[in-house]
């Protein structure tokens, strides 16, 4: 019976890890890319005439996990309402859990700095993402972030759900996110 279990418990970690390292190719337009401590990188090198913008901020990787609008969605879609005092009013986003995203990046890493397309970026600890469910948001109240409005992505943390988080610098909502560096 022992034996059975053990075998059965090893089947099933070698399947998770077998799915946790394969990342299916983006079928529409990349609006992230995850890179350094990656494992489940669908993606090659970063190709300096491609991937202009990242080579003129002199960013280098040799492998990375790339996610399209559908890729990002299909990891589950979650909700945070909040507010802030220089805001015009209460908003809606949506987006996936950032620890979901690097979970299927196969991060390993125990960090993540987010950048936006203008290179300014900002570290978010493994602590944090498992402590609050900091999102990587893609919609406001039920429209897409696009570029020019914050988008592809705004990473948001669940403030008004977490008092404490209220006493926090804001530096960390990083907004026009278009890679996330794992270390």
């Amino acid at each position: 019976m022992f034996l059975r279990l053990a075998a059965a418990l090893l089947l099933a970690l070698s399947a998770a890890t077998a799915s946790a390292a394969e990342l299916a190719k983006p079928e529409g337009p990349v609006v992230l890319t995850v890179h350094g401590d990656v494992g489940a990188a669908n993606r090659g090198p970063l190709d300096p005439f491609h991937d202009a913008l990242f080579a003129f901020g002199d960013v280098t990787f040799d492998r990375a996990a790339v996610f399209d609008t559908d890729m990002l969605t299909g990891l589950g879609m979650h909700a945070v309402e909040t507010s802030y005092q220089d805001w015009p009013g209460r908003f809606r986003f949506e987006g996936p859990l950032l620890r979901d995203v690097l979970t299927a990046a196969g991060a390993a890493g125990k960090n993540a700095t987010a950048f936006a397309l203008d290179g300014y970026g900002a570290e978010i600890t493994a602590e944090d993402m498992e402590r609050y469910p900091v999102i990587l948001a893609l919609k406001r109240d039920g429209e897409w972030l696009g570029l020019g409005g914050r988008g592809p992505a705004w990473v948001v943390f669940p403030r008004e759900e977490h008092p404490e988080l209220m006493k926090r610098d804001d530096a960390q909502w990083v907004w026009a996110v278009a890679r996330i560096e794992v270390k």
